[in-house]
C-alpha cells in the first residue's frame, strides 16, 4: 500500500497536552491505541498499536467460560452439593 496523505490538521491545546483530530478515514475506531514515534529528523509517526494475544487471553477465557455456563444453563460453582461430593479448594 502506498502512503496516502489524509490532510493537514492544526494542533490544539487541550489542558496541558496538545491534540490533533484524526479523521475517521484513517481507519481508527474509538478505543484504539496508537503509538507516537518521534523520528530523528523531527517528524512524528503515528502507528496503530498491534494487539498482543497474551493481553487478550484472560478476556477470551472469561468469554469462553461465560459461553459454556450459558450452554449448561447453570454455573456449576454456584451449585450446592446434593450427596457425598467432596469439594476441595
Amino acid at each position: 500500500m502506498k502512503n496516502q496523505v489524509l490532510g493537514t490538521y492544526t494542533v490544539r491545546q487541550t489542558g496541558n497536552a496538545n491534540s490533533v483530530t484524526i479523521p475517521a478515514s484513517a481507519g481508527l475506531r474509538k478505543g484504539d491505541n496508537v503509538v507516537l514515534i518521534l523520528k530523528p529528523d523531527g517528524n512524528l509517526e503515528i502507528k496503530k498499536e498491534r494487539r498482543n494475544f497474551w493481553d487478550e487471553a484472560p478476556v477470551m477465557y472469561a468469554q469462553e467460560k461465560k459461553m459454556q455456563i450459558e450452554d449448561l444453563g447453570y454455573d456449576p460453582l454456584e451449585q450446592t452439593p446434593k450427596g457425598r461430593e467432596r469439594i476441595e479448594e
